[in-house]
């Protein structure tokens, strides 16, 4: 089974496509203080946007793109089993969410006790997607938390091996770098003695950034993040950092989406509708000095 809703190939022409989403992400309010467009509701992560763009995606563009659509079905699969593991009903946005195939979330039915869910998801997805295996263990030993950054680290490494694609594998490898970074900051500021299970595949080694953390090498680390951001910074910060990493991703999607005949128009405009959303979020939901971390709402 596959993660992706099933769907025609559009017949739509890929440069007319591309043109009208050019026209579109102009419109997007990056502060999350508008309504950011019809294709999207705010308060919700990526629904009418992804849709609107998946439904119209040529067999070649829906080719180069399904690594990185994979990983956003991925994300909501993980929201669906935090309700669903935990007996709660899920949030009529997650019910609505467009990407993911409908097959798994039949999966996800609320009579079924919390493991046999996940052996079922194992079971019908591992073939596809080998990250899934061994996830029933990984739920007896670990519980909920294991089996999120089980399918959340096997994603980006499954979705880095099977890109052919140079802009979309560059912006999967960065999101890799980020996260991992991020989860050695985390394991500092819960100060947690064991060492962090850190994703392998980036430009940033797991071994360098395991010694970073055993050392404690705030500085070490604020360097990494420049060179994968571009822009100095010295503050090893966790909320600084992550807004940092976030603004370096914007700007490589930005990059990328000038090419008006690309693939990084279409990562482009996802991205910033992706950011507007949450944005629109945490303006609704947070309180203006909240530590809660951004990449912690979007899962990455």
């Amino acid at each position: 089974m596959k993660l992706l809703t099933p769907t025609p190939p559009a017949e739509l022409p890929g440069e007319a496509l591309l043109a009208r989403l050019r026209c579109r992400r102009a419109g997007i309010d990056l502060t999350g203080r508008s309504q950011m467009s019809q294709d999207h509701a705010p308060g919700q992560p990526l629904p009418q946007a992804v849709d609107w763009v998946y439904r119209r995606l040529n067999a070649r563009l829906k080719k180069q793109l399904e690594p990185y659509l994979d990983l956003l079905a991925v994300r909501s699969l993980v929201l669906m089993l935090r309700y669903r593991l935990a007996g709660e009903p899920l949030p009529l946005a997650l019910e609505r969410e467009p990407l993911l195939n409908i097959q798994i979330k039949k999966l996800l039915t609320p009579d079924l006790e919390p493991e046999l869910i996940v052996v079922n998801l194992a079971r019908s997805l591992q073939v596809e997607y080998p990250f899934f295996e061994n996830l029933a263990t990984t739920w007896r030993r670990q519980g909920p938390g294991g089996v999120e950054q089980q399918l959340l680290s096997g994603i980006l490494r499954h979705s880095l091996s099977t890109t052919r694609d140079a802009t979309v594998r560059k912006a999967i490898r960065y999101l890799l770098d980020m996260r991992n970074l991020l989860i050695v900051m985390k394991f500092w500021r819960w100060r947690i003695s064991t060492p962090p299970e850190l994703t392998v595949g980036g430009q940033l080694t797991a071994e360098n950034l395991l010694r970073i953390w055993k050392n404690h090498d705030t500085r070490r680390l604020a360097t990494l993040a420049s060179s994968m951001v571009g822009v100095p910074t010295v503050e090893c910060e966790a909320t600084v950092m992550e807004r940092h990493l976030l603004s370096g991703l914007g700007r490589q999607l930005q990059r990328a989406g000038r090419d008006p005949l690309s693939v990084g128009v279409i990562l482009d405009y996802l991205w910033r509708a992706q950011l507007a959303s949450y944005n629109h979020i945490l303006r609704q939901t947070l309180t203006p000095d909240s530590e809660e971390l951004l990449e912690e709402v979007m899962l990455l």
